[in-house]
């Protein structure tokens, strides 16, 4: 996977005002990002979670904790979904 750098400026005031630094801002408002374009429709729930850096399960708990709906697609991106959704990694069954 080829990737891009994106980046801009923040002020000083506007890190010490928001009590954050350069790393925690990035990350934040890569999330933020990622939530919007998911609501927006413009990424499914994986790229959205790429976007984000997190994995869909955890992307998917923060949508919960936000009180956002996480499957209001149209059908055209149901099955996409269903497929990414398949090949979610579960942990071990350790009580075997």
């Amino acid at each position: 996977m080829t990737t891009a750098t994106v980046s801009f400026d923040v002020s000083q005031d506007v890190l010490a005002s928001l009590r954050i630094g350069p790393v925690d801002l990035g990350n934040h408002i890569r999330l933020l990002a990622a939530i919007a374009y998911f609501q927006e429709k413009k990424l499914s729930l994986g790229k959205a979670a790429e976007l984000a850096g997190l994995n869909r399960l955890a992307f998917m708990d923060v949508l919960a904790q936000q009180g956002i709906t996480l499957f209001d697609y149209d059908e055209s991106m149901l099955p996409g979904e269903i497929i990414g959704i398949a090949h979610l990694e579960t942990p071990a069954d350790d009580h075997q």
